[in-house]
């Protein structure tokens, strides 16, 4: 905090030569002067001191049969000082700082991963309808009511999460994995041969069993029944599961291909980009072959430790 109020206020750096030190440091100290990083080589002596109050060390230094110079103005006065004739310039930094200060506030740049059955458009659309798109107020963006809706929302959505990092916007999707449809147990029902083969295994879970392995069954056979007849007239009713694998005849035909395509990289080239808002400017002419493998590298301007939306892509 002493060295930025240091920087801000001004100091000067100077050498006393010619004269008794001496005498001028124990002046300097009596009439209470602020004078820092002293250092003495040979008869000059090197120190630093507030920009105002220079010109009393300079009356100081000739009682003392001695005399003072410059060595290096430091500070932010100097700086103004020497553009105090283009106040057009400071302005125009300041109102710089100022706009990039508040575009920083925005989301310019949305990326989304995570989805496969569910289109990024569709993802778009329905979050910039709750408040969510590239260009909108970071502040007015209530990250929590748009990842609950999204999860409200869409059925194949498990998760899903917004990671903000400066300018840009990250919105992460866990699809989910929907139950597969299942029987109702409670009715009956029979199990029957799907093709005709001879039972190689069989394996009954629920019903009465109608085949055993090595017996040869016709499509649409009863494999396992989910009625029973008993004595004494009682009939029983299940729904009949079973696991039968057999040895069927089919025919099919296959073409294979007798060519063979492989890749091979035939030179390296890098283009680049700039990416303003959104937009990206190309630095190159001519386009990209549809058969090249392209990687790309984004680098965006940070201040404050906040991207922005202005850098290169490469």
């Amino acid at each position: 905090m002493v060295r930025l109020i240091k920087w801000l206020t001004g100091y000067i750096s100077f050498v006393f030569s010619n004269g008794f030190y001496e005498g001028f440091l124990n002046e300097c100290y009596l009439k209470k002067y602020n004078i820092q990083n002293v250092k003495v080589k040979g008869s000059a002596l090197y120190a630093d001191c507030p920009a105002g109050l220079y010109p009393y060390l300079r009356k100081t230094a000739k009682n003392h049969g001695g005399r003072l110079k410059i060595v290096k103005k430091h500070g932010l006065i100097f700086i103004l000082s020497k553009i105090k004739n283009r106040w057009g310039l400071f302005v125009g930094a300041v109102i710089g700082i100022i706009f990039i200060s508040f575009i920083s506030g925005f989301i310019w740049n949305i990326d989304i991963i995570g989805n496969e059955k569910i289109s990024e458009k569709t993802l778009r659309e329905f979050t910039a309808e709750n408040g969510f798109f590239e260009g909108a107020y970071l502040k007015n963006v209530d990250r929590d009511r748009v990842e609950n809706l999204l999860m409200a929302g869409f059925e194949d959505i498990a998760w899903a999460h917004i990671n903000v990092d400066g300018t840009s916007a990250k919105l992460e999707i866990n699809e989910s994995v929907r139950k597969p449809k299942t029987v109702n147990k409670k009715h009956y029902a029979n199990l029957k041969a799907k093709k005709d083969g001879i039972i190689v295994k069989a394996t009954v879970y629920d019903g009465w069993a109608k085949v055993k392995k090595g017996d040869a069954v016709s499509k649409g056979e009863l494999l396992v029944s989910g009625i029973y007849s008993g004595e004494k007239k009682v009939t029983l009713f299940t729904h009949a599961r079973g696991k039968f694998i057999a040895q069927v005849k089919e025919n099919f035909s296959l073409n294979v291909s007798r060519e063979q395509s492989y890749k091979r990289y035939t030179s390296e080239k890098t283009q680049k980009s700039i990416l303003f808002f959104g937009v990206e400017i190309p630095l190159y002419f001519g386009k990209t072959p549809k058969s090249a493998e392209v990687v790309s590298q984004y680098n965006y301007t940070v201040l404050n430790g906040k991207k922005l939306p202005v850098g290169i892509k490469k």
